[in-house]
Parts: structure tokens; C-alpha cells; sequence
């Protein structure tokens, strides 16, 4: 190929609508079109094609061509895609036009026919003219830099978490059950351990238990006690106990007299001797009839010293229903009570502290200018104690009356009481019971309100004492003589117990009588005012003497209580000489004490 190929007569007019002379030079076709660069480093200046004249080299103004900021994105219609390996042949150039008749033609390079295709921006020439011109790279999308960057970055951290996960997830797996491995065999040795501990305790509750049992001379129940403890021959301790208990029963003598069995009788104690001696009205009768909280306490420590236990009417009297009709016999039965001990039973009467001994000024309510006496029973931290106003007008709880003094006593000397016995607590009806004012005669007085809180105090008391195991009884209702009375006026006088009292206390099967009377003479039983005891309910009679005696019949039982008062415990101190030394405990406040 040579210059002459080229039509110089080409009309750029026409294909451009350019105004450009026709005779313009070569060298402006060159300024416009560097083929070099277009058709690639393929073909080089040695080639046939571009032995051009040097007036063409070097001339061409890239300022004509602006490279645009961005390349078309990929796929674009509008703009072909470029091969990047473009030669020669692969170029489609535009067919010849016949050279033109009336013009000379010029020597000059061929001008190619322009690409109906979009052009292609001009790449600067490198400094080294023979060096092929690099080709300019697309923009990098931005997508597509996160697909080639970013988002392996991500797989790859992804992947490292995970597997990281999964190490962290194994090795906690591992750990975990290693613990729980150690936790079980932890857990198992805690189990074992627990068991063994949760046993002692057991047999540590159990050995206390039975251990107050036979304090009370309950052999038989702590046996029963320790037994339940299942294979008893497993725990040592548990079998040597039940055979120190068997032994133990087996060395108890019965004592089979229910007559020989003293009952000593107490009214309410005097708290305060100073005012209850001193009282202008009562205190001569106070001194002769009443004993000290303190001479009370003296004595039981005498008893106790004495070898006596305290005993009550279950120790000793069987009852019998024989053909279940409802109909109870009665009978005596052995009491059995290691060798030296001696039964013995207490009774208090009068436990309703009457008014006239509370109350200095008649107002109905305790006050300092009483005569020294408890004025009801209370519960104090669940245990039973008294109440009292002092010298002071201050109200005290404490050991005031026989209950709470009996109590603590038996709680430091647990062998004291028979299998739980307790005293024989005698009450009236006429001022209410056991301090809390119960009459229906104060609902006039001081209003239904008051009555009802009262009510509620003495069955509040009532159920603690049972608990405990004393045993209530009736005094009559009004403190009258029953032996003076007729078998009307006892029902008149019990017919006011059973309306006032028993909605309180209950249903009660022993009678206290009042002032040392007795129905009967001689201690049997028969009659109409032996009838209407009966059918209030009466079972157990207990009236007073000098010596200790008891009647036992199918039907009933009847006993003979000792009182102990001031006049005696001074002037007839003997019939307590087997029992204490009565002169020894009298309280110095006493002076001299009347006699009956």
C-alpha cells in the first residue's frame, strides 16, 4: 500500500458537514486522525501502511479530544465494545470513491473513511515513540469493587467466625461437660453426704424426743419413739437408748392406791405480800387463806427434792366405754414410777381473780391500789403467763400465779411431771373466767364490744391451758355451798355455768367443790342433787379434808384434796410435814397468822 490509495478528493462536507477547504494539507488530516493509536501497537512505523511524510509526526492536539471522567459502564448500547487485540484486518474501512475527473490528484497519505461508530478518546503517546500506547483501564463500579474487595473480605472473615464459633462452641461444649461430669460426682457425693447428715438430724430428733418422754416416765413412748426410726439396729446410739429405756421399765413400781395420792389445793397466789397483808378490808383473810407466789415456789422445790412427781386423775383412772353405747366406766389402774418416786397431784381454785383483789378504787379495772394479785393469764411468746398492775401502776407480765411459776419449774425439771401431767385449775363464773370478765352482766355495763373481746382472751387462754394439759374444773358458778343448797338451786347455779361458762371452756367432767362442801356425808353418791350433777355432766368430785382419800365407783370418782393455806402452813404445819416443812418456807411479811 501506498500514499496514492488514499482519495484526497474525499468530502468531509458531506460526510461531516465540516466547512474545511478541500486543498487543505495532509498534515490537518494527521492533526485529526492518528491512526497509530487508534489501530493499536500492531502496526509500528516500519509498517507499509504509515510511511507517511515527517511532516504528519508529532502534530496532533489532544485537546480536540478530551478524555471523559468516566467511561461508559459496561454493556452500554450506545458505545461498541472494543476488541482489545485490534489488528489490521480486523478494521472495516469504508469503500473507495472514484477519484475525481477534474482535479489533479495530490501525493499525499489516504485519509480513511470515519467510523459511523462513536470515537474513541486519544491515549497520550508515550516519550518512547516506539513503545505501544497503554491502553486506559474502565473505572472500577462500585459493585464490583465490593464483589472483588469488599465482599470476599467479608466471606472470609464470615468463614473465620464461624469456624471460629464452632472451636469456641466445641471447647465450651467440652468444658461444660466436664462439669457437668464433675458437678454429678459433686452432686452425688453431696447427695450421699446429705443423707447421712439429714439422718442424724433424725436420729438427733428423735433421741430428744425420747428423751423427754422418758423424763416423763414414758418408757413405753420413747421406745415407740426410737422405733420409728425404721432398722433401729443401723443407728448404735438409737439401740443402746432403747435398751436403757427397756431396762428402766423394768425396774418401775406400780403404785396401785389411788387414795394414797395427795392432792394439794392452792387458791390464787398472792404476788405482792406487802399490799396484799396490809389491805385494811381483807388482809387478815389473805394471810390466812392465801399463800405467796414465793412460799409456792419454795414448796415445789420441797416436793421435788422430796421425790414427788406430779401426777393427774388420767395417771391413775381407767375409763371404760365396755358395750360402745357411750356409757363409761370407771377404775383404777396401776401408776408406775421408778423405785422412791411419790405421786402427787395440785389443784388451784378461784382462777378468775376477782375483782375485789384488783381492783383498789371499784372502777372494774386492776390498779396499783389492788391487793397484790395477778389480774388474768396472758400469753406472753406463746407461753402462759400472768398479768399484773404493780405497786407502781405499771403492768407487768411474769410469773405472778401458780401456772406460769408450774411451768417454768417443770421446764428446768422436766422429771417433775408424769407424761405431761399438769394441775387441776378450778374456776367460777359469776366474774368471768380466769380474769377475763365472760358475765353476760358487763354487756350492760361496759358494751357488747367489750364482752366480745373478753370472750375471745379466755378461749384464747383456755385452749393454751388444755394444750399444756391442764385440766379445768368447775367451782360453781357463784362460790356457793352446794352441800347447803337444794337440787333446784344447784340447777339454777349450774344452769348459769352452762350459759356463760361452757361456750368458753367447754364441756367439763370435774367439779371443785366450793367452801369444803360435799353433797354426801359419807362419799356416796345418790339422790336428786347427785342426779343433777350427773346430768350436767359431773364424773369427778373433789371436795377438801385434812388427809388425801378417794372413792373409785363404776360411775364416779370421788377425791379428797388438802388445802394448803397460811393458817396452817403456820399453826398445823404438820399435816404437810411429809411433803415439805411448811414453817421453813412462810414469807417473813406474814407476821403473826390467825388462826381458822
Amino acid at each position: 500500500m501506498n500514499a496514492n490509495d488514499f482519495d484526497l478528493d474525499f468530502d468531509f462536507e458531506k460526510e461531516y458537514g465540516s466547512d474545511a477547504p478541500k486543498d487543505e494539507s495532509a498534515q490537518s488530516v494527521e492533526d485529526e486522525f492518528d491512526l497509530k493509536s487508534i489501530l493499536g501497537s500492531k502496526f509500528t512505523e516500519n509498517s507499509e501502511l504509515f510511511q507517511t511524510d515527517s511532516e504528519y509526526d508529532g502534530n496532533f492536539d489532544y485537546s480536540d479530544y478530551p478524555i471523559p471522567d468516566e467511561e461508559p459502564g459496561e454493556g452500554d448500547p450506545s458505545v461498541p465494545e472494543q476488541p482489545e487485540n485490534l489488528s489490521a484486518d480486523d478494521i472495516a474501512f469504508p469503500p473507495e470513491e472514484p477519484p475525481m475527473q477534474d482535479e489533479e490528484p495530490e501525493q499525499s497519505v489516504r485519509r480513511p473513511r470515519p467510523s459511523r461508530q462513536p470515537e474513541r478518546p486519544e491515549r497520550p503517546q508515550a516519550d518512547d515513540e516506539s513503545a505501544p500506547m497503554p491502553r486506559r483501564k474502565k473505572p472500577i463500579s462500585k459493585l464490583r469493587q465490593f464483589k472483588n474487595e469488599t465482599l470476599p473480605r467479608l466471606i472470609a472473615g464470615l468463614a473465620s467466625l464461624l469456624i471460629l464459633i464452632f472451636v469456641v462452641g466445641a471447647i465450651s461444649r467440652a468444658v461444660k461437660n466436664h462439669r457437668t461430669q464433675q458437678g454429678m460426682q459433686v452432686a452425688a457425693s453431696e447427695d450421699a453426704k446429705t443423707k447421712a447428715e439429714l439422718e442424724q438430724e433424725q436420729v438427733q430428733t428423735l433421741l430428744a424426743q425420747a428423751a423427754e418422754q422418758a423424763a416423763g416416765y414414758d418408757y413405753d413412748g420413747a421406745i415407740a419413739t426410737l422405733q420409728s426410726f425404721g432398722d433401729t439396729a443401723k443407728n448404735a446410739e438409737i439401740s443402746t437408748r432403747i435398751s436403757e429405756y427397756q431396762q428402766a421399765k423394768s425396774q418401775l413400781v406400780a403404785h396401785n392406791d389411788p387414795g394414797a395420792i395427795p392432792n394439794l389445793s392452792f387458791n390464787v397466789l398472792i404476788a405482792d405480800p406487802a399490799r396484799a397483808f396490809s389491805d385494811k378490808k381483807l388482809g387478815g383473810k389473805y394471810n390466812m387463806n392465801f399463800v405467796t407466789t414465793d412460799e409456792f415456789l419454795k414448796i415445789l422445790e420441797q416436793l421435788y427434792a422430796n421425790n414427788y412427781v406430779l401426777v393427774d386423775l388420767d395417771s391413775f383412772i381407767a375409763e371404760t366405754d365396755t358395750n360402745g353405747t357411750g356409757t363409761v366406766t370407771y377404775s383404777a389402774k396401776p401408776l408406775y414410777l421408778p423405785d422412791g418416786k411419790k405421786p402427787f397431784m395440785l389443784t388451784e381454785t378461784m382462777v378468775n381473780y376477782f375483782n375485789y383483789m384488783i381492783d383498789g378504787d371499784g372502777d372494774g379495772t386492776p390498779d396499783k391500789n389492788g391487793a397484790g394479785f395477778a389480774s388474768r393469764l396472758v400469753l406472753q411468746n406463746g407461753e402462759i403467763k400472768a398479768e399484773m398492775v404493780n405497786a407502781s401502776g405499771e403492768t407487768v407480765v411474769g410469773d405472778y400465779d401458780l401456772v406460769p411459776i408450774l411451768e417454768s419449774f417443770i421446764a428446768e425439771h422436766p422429771d417433775f411431771c408424769y407424761q405431761g401431767s399438769r394441775a387441776i385449775l378450778a374456776i367460777t363464773g359469776h366474774e368471768g373466767v380466769f380474769g377475763y370478765r365472760t358475765n353476760g352482766s358487763v354487756i350492760t355495763s361496759k358494751g357488747q364490744e367489750y364482752y366480745d373481746a373478753q370472750v375471745s382472751g379466755a378461749k384464747e387462754i383456755v385452749a393454751a391451758l388444755t394444750e399444756a394439759g391442764y385440766r379445768i374444773a368447775c367451782y360453781t358458778y357463784s362460790n356457793v355451798d352446794y352441800g347447803a343448797k337444794n337440787a333446784s338451786e344447784i340447777q339454777a347455779d349450774l344452769s348459769n355455768w352452762t350459759k356463760e361458762v361452757a361456750p368458753i371452756v367447754g364441756q367439763v367432767n370435774t367439779l371443785v367443790y366450793a367452801k369444803s362442801s360435799d353433797i354426801s356425808s359419807t362419799g356416796d353418791y345418790t339422790g336428786s342433787k347427785y342426779n343433777v350433777l350427773r346430768e350436767a355432766g359431773f364424773r369427778y368430785f373433789i371436795t377438801s379434808g385434812s388427809s388425801s382419800s378417794m372413792k373409785v365407783s363404776s360411775e364416779y370418782v370421788r377425791q379428797v384434796r388438802i388445802e394448803v393455806t397460811g393458817t396452817k402452813m403456820a399453826n398445823a404445819a404438820s399435816m404437810y410435814a411429809s411433803y415439805f416443812d411448811a414453817k421453813s418456807l412462810l414469807n417473813s411479811q406474814r407476821g403473826s397468822v390467825p388462826q381458822s
